[in-house]
């Protein structure tokens, strides 16, 4: 059986040789064309392996970025709309915070008795109020922009709602006109 299968380890025997790809020392490289599957064919030399592999994290740049650009498009665009919302609670904050102090104003009942004076012209009992007139006659207190004023003229003779007529007639004049040409 060992027979078959070669020399053994320990065997006296020489082992078979074989033909070496290696140049043997002091024996000269063979001279002639050399037959190599870089140089056969259409003559190109192929490009280092490192070009390869260059070119390949080239284009796995290209697919990462053509994949991202949306997604991170998609999330600075949220952030955005995050960052605007914040400025609105913000702001709406701000807004609460004054209409808590106006009405905390508003609970103060001398406050409410001041605005009753001075808007509604109110009195307590027993007080007396006063209007100025100017020398025609009038009432010291001027009109609104756009609004004209009503005399006393409308008031004589007239019942109800004829006055009542008379100063949505007044009111409907009264409008200035303006310059600026009308939007289709």
């Amino acid at each position: 059986m060992a027979s078959s299968r070669g020399p053994a380890r320990g065997s006296s025997r020489p082992a078979a040789t074989r033909p070496s790809s290696r140049p043997r020392p002091g024996s000269s490289p063979r001279k002639g064309p050399r037959t190599s599957s870089a140089t056969s064919g259409s003559g190109r030399r192929q490009p280092p392996p490192h070009l390869w592999r260059l070119g390949a994290l080239i284009v796995l740049i290209g697919f990462l970025g053509l994949f991202l650009t949306p997604t991170l498009r998609g999330y600075l665009d949220q952030r955005a709309a995050i960052s605007k919302a914040e400025q609105q609670i913000a702001a709406e904050q701000e807004d609460i915070t004054a209409i808590e102090k106006e009405l905390a104003r508003w609970e103060n009942d001398s406050f409410v008795e001041q605005q009753a004076r001075e808007r509604l012209r109110f009195v307590k009992p027993g007080e007396v109020a006063f209007t100025v007139l100017d020398d025609t006659g009038e009432e010291l207190t001027e009109p609104l922009p756009g609004m004209t004023p009503v005399t006393n003229d409308v008031h004589a003779h007239r019942p109800w709602y004829g006055q009542v007529w008379e100063s949505v007639v007044t009111a409907n004049e009264g409008l200035p006109e303006t310059d600026a040409p009308e939007r289709p």
